[in-house]
């Protein structure tokens, strides 16, 4: 008698085992040290510059590719004063005969002292060939720049008015900002040394639009204006401008618009920069003092 014996097949299930060494995780925690090296990097950047400078990198970023394609760096690493694009054949020329020039010695400090005083019509009258060398000086640097339609000079009887203003196309500031754009940077960067070269006070002057400004109800166009003012007086001493020129500056918010009937036209934002007579100067020197001691002795004889 023939036994069948039955065969039985059990399927059991087979659990891959990987490799304890795979270096799929390697990869992974190389991209992780990296992205962490890249954030303390970000980190220590950001720790080691001011507020202002970091203000004006992302400026610098944000604006380089609309108006030249490339960086720029308007300030020269050894001196601090600006680089002239226009080469040497702007550079400034020497003052003409009966100009005045600056001179720090003490020996014409005293003889102009005890010398009389003239009147606005002999200062603006001796003061003609000066003004015309600058502007010719600050049209020339204009040109180069393509920005004719943003730059207007007036001679008052306070002196030579410049007023250096927004539009559609090319703006000054962003809106609320008082972080200069690369292009008026660059400019007012330009600008500046070219009034070393003129004995006379000069004056800032800040202007916005009407529009409101809604960022911080503590903050309105009276401290823009200002902060505009100041931004313009930085570009200027960084491109070279002595900083004993600088007289005053002064926020105007939008009280002194240009386009009385488009109280938000780009021609109300604006800097001026008013080139002062010596008669114009010496207004502000009696009201203040030469010293501020107009100001600053009565409050003292009062504390006595």
């Amino acid at each position: 008698m023939v036994t069948t014996t039955k065969l039985i097949i059990k399927r059991g299930s087979r659990k891959a085992h990987h490799g304890a060494h795979g270096g799929a995780w390697k990869v992974a925690f190389a991209d992780f040290t990296l992205a962490m090296m890249a954030l303390f990097m970000v980190l220590w950047i950001m720790g080691a510059v001011t507020e202002d400078e970091r203000k004006e990198i992302v400026a610098q970023l944000n604006g380089t590719s609309v108006f030249n394609g490339s960086g720029f760096n308007p300030f020269d690493v050894e001196t601090g004063r600006g680089s002239a694009i226009i080469g040497e054949t702007l550079a400034i020329a020497p003052p003409t005969e009966g100009a005045t020039v600056s001179d720090t010695s003490a020996e014409n400090s005293d003889n102009n002292a005890n010398q009389p005083k003239e009147d606005l019509d002999s200062v603006l009258s001796r003061s003609d060939a000066e003004l015309a060398q600058l502007r010719q000086q600050i049209q020339s640097i204009i040109n180069s720049y393509h920005a004719q339609n943003l730059l207007t000079l007036e001679t008052l009887p306070q002196g030579l008015r410049i007023l250096i203003q927004d539009d559609q196309d090319r703006m000054m500031f962003p809106r609320g900002s008082a972080v200069l754009t690369p292009f008026y940077q660059r400019l007012l960067t330009e600008l500046g040394p070219v009034f070393n070269r003129i004995d006379n006070k000069i004056m800032i002057s800040g202007h916005t639009d009407a529009a409101q400004y809604s960022g911080n109800a503590a903050y309105n166009n009276w401290n823009l204006s200002g902060d505009r003012a100041l931004a313009a007086r930085r570009a200027l001493e960084r491109g070279g401008l002595e900083s004993t020129r600088v007289l005053q500056v002064n926020a105007m918010s939008s009280r002194m618009p240009l386009d009385k009937a488009d109280p938000l036209s780009a021609r109300n934002r604006r800097i001026e920069i008013m080139v002062l007579t010596e008669a114009a100067a010496e207004t502000l020197f009696q009201f203040y003092g030469r010293e501020g001691e107009n100001v600053v002795k009565p409050i003292a004889d009062r504390l006595r």
